[in-house]
């Protein structure tokens, strides 16, 4: 891994979840057409928290607690997120304009 791609990681980890601003948070990979080098590698990459990276229900949480308090999870109802949060080239775009 390259120092920018090291840089960025380091900085993904610092910030909330791009969706809702919960912490800790996951880095997801932003993959077209099936291959992340074609995508942007690692430096197309977004933070998110488990629950809307991988669909984990928040503590003792239900999936459909977590959902009704957090949004959907783009692991879970990819359709409904793009529509809520924009999609990820849109929240790559938002996170890039932090940095």
């Amino acid at each position: 891994m390259k120092k920018a791609d090291r840089d960025r990681m380091a900085k993904l980890k610092e910030m909330p979840c791009i969706c809702c601003g919960r912490q800790p948070v996951e880095i997801h990979h932003i993959v077209d057409k099936g291959y992340r080098a074609h995508s942007g590698g690692h430096q197309a990459t977004i933070p998110l928290c488990e629950w809307h990276h991988r669909g984990m229900p928040v503590g003792v949480w239900t999936v459909t607690e977590t959902a009704a308090r957090l949004g959907p999870s783009m692991a879970l109802s990819k359709r409904q997120w793009n529509v809520r949060y924009g999609g990820e080239r849109e929240l790559l775009a938002k996170v890039n304009r932090i940095f």
